[in-house]
């Protein structure tokens, strides 16, 4: 069994709240251009906003559906996998992949496939233990609704700041409902303490501060990268992003050689 991952891996994104995934559309294309497949699994917490239990739906209940993904690619096609995180899709990432999915680990067993690298890109990093609301409070920037959810105030302030006039306000009318209880969900891991990670720093985000978001990567031990970009660089520094995580992908898999 050849056991050096393929020069093109499969990506794994995990988007940010209360988006449509129509808005990584233009990222997973440039990415697919180059060569990478990638798959972006559903979040639970974001889809059928009117069914009786979507308040029941938690970080855990997002995380639980991409790790499924991760578990099929991993260990039913033996792919090589990076996974891409963006705002809240940080926090559900590290929570998704464990440790027996390492990508090194798996080899040393004598396994191939695995995860390689993580790669965030202004998104929420937390230690074990803690949840949205233990560690930041109940955040200026979202209205709290009825039936147990929760949406952004302000998207085209707050996650479309750079955007031209008429692009944010089409993004904005797409915005959707969360479901409150990803807020509350405490941890149960990190998966930055055993897989290598890339951390881009979007300088001019309106959400979550730059500052916070150096301490962060700071904190999961990861590349350091800055982007002149406010919190949706997928929209407006596509080509900028994708080379990022291009060469990401590549140091990862050459760190195996």
């Amino acid at each position: 069994m050849d056991s050096t991952p393929s020069t093109q891996l499969t990506i794994v994104l995990i988007q940010g709240s209360f988006q449509l995934p129509e808005v990584y559309g233009k990222l997973t294309k440039a990415l697919e251009a180059k060569g990478y497949p990638v798959i972006h699994p559903l979040l639970p917490s974001l889809v059928d906003p009117d069914k009786p239990d979507f308040a029941s739906k938690s970080l855990s209940t997002d995380a639980n559906a991409v790790q499924s993904v991760l578990r099929r690619l991993i260990e039913d096609e033996s792919r090589t996998v990076l996974v891409l995180m963006h705002s809240y899709g940080g926090l559900v990432g590290s929570e998704a992949v464990l440790e027996e999915f390492n990508w090194n680990k798996r080899k040393d067993r004598g396994l191939s496939g695995g995860v390689i690298h993580l790669f965030f890109f202004a998104a929420f990093v937390l230690a074990e233990g803690q949840s949205v609301l233990s560690a930041f409070g109940e955040s200026p920037n979202n209205e709290i609704r009825p039936g147990g959810r929760l949406r952004v105030k302000n998207p085209a302030q707050v996650l479309y700041s750079d955007l031209p006039t008429e692009e944010a306000e089409y993004w904005t009318s797409k915005i959707i409902d969360q479901s409150y209880a990803v807020q509350t969900t405490k941890l149960t891991r990190a998966a930055y303490r055993y897989i290598s990670s890339t951390y881009v720093v979007c300088e001019n985000d309106q959400g979550p501060p730059p500052l916070y978001q150096e301490m962060w990567g700071k904190n999961a031990g990861s590349v350091m990268l800055r982007i002149n970009s406010g919190h949706s660089p997928m929209l407006n520094k596509t080509d900028e992003l994708v080379n990022m995580i291009v060469e990401a992908a590549q140091g990862a898999i050459k760190n195996t050689h």
